[in-house]
């Protein structure tokens, strides 16, 4: 079978997990390794309370993109590099084991645009919070999206 669509009802939903780096922990909290016998990177620990564990990301998980490119064939430098490439934040498809028996079954390509992608991410810190688009400026956490709106829009 070739579907390459993701549209059943029992397809587990990979993860686009946006992490980002916290003024109050050191690093995004997870580490990568590889199986035996198995091609890929997969993440191999999650630390409690880490900005990773934030954004959805899971003991086990397979790394399917790192900010938006595929790593399929990448060995460990390569994704690291790629995780390193944002100062601050990164974005990372993930797939559970679950996940990637599904879609291998059905030779489907897992990627971001697969409509049951699932996007989880690290909550805004004060230090790392919004930023204005016109002024650069941090915005208040509690400034809502639509106060930022309206305030853009009244001048």
């Amino acid at each position: 079978m070739n579907d390459k669509s993701s549209s059943s009802a029992d397809a587990p939903a990979p993860r686009l997990c946006h992490i980002r780096k916290v003024p109050d922990f050191d690093g995004y909290g997870f580490n990568l390794h590889a199986e035996r016998g198995k091609p890929g990177q997969f993440i191999g620990s999650v630390d409690d309370g880490s900005p990773a564990a934030a954004a959805g990301l899971l003991d086990g998980d397979r790394i399917v993109e790192v900010n938006g490119t595929n790593v399929a064939l990448e060995n460990h430098q390569q994704v690291v590099e790629r995780i390193k490439a944002l100062p601050d934040e990164a974005w990372m498809l993930v797939v559970d084991g679950e996940a990637e028996a599904f879609y291998r079954e059905r030779n489907i390509v897992v990627t971001a645009t697969l409509s049951n992608v699932v996007t989880m991410e690290t909550p805004y810190s004060p230090a790392s919070g919004p930023v204005s688009p016109d002024t650069g400026k941090r915005l208040p956490i509690a400034c809502s999206i639509f106060e930022f709106l309206q305030e853009a829009r009244t001048g």
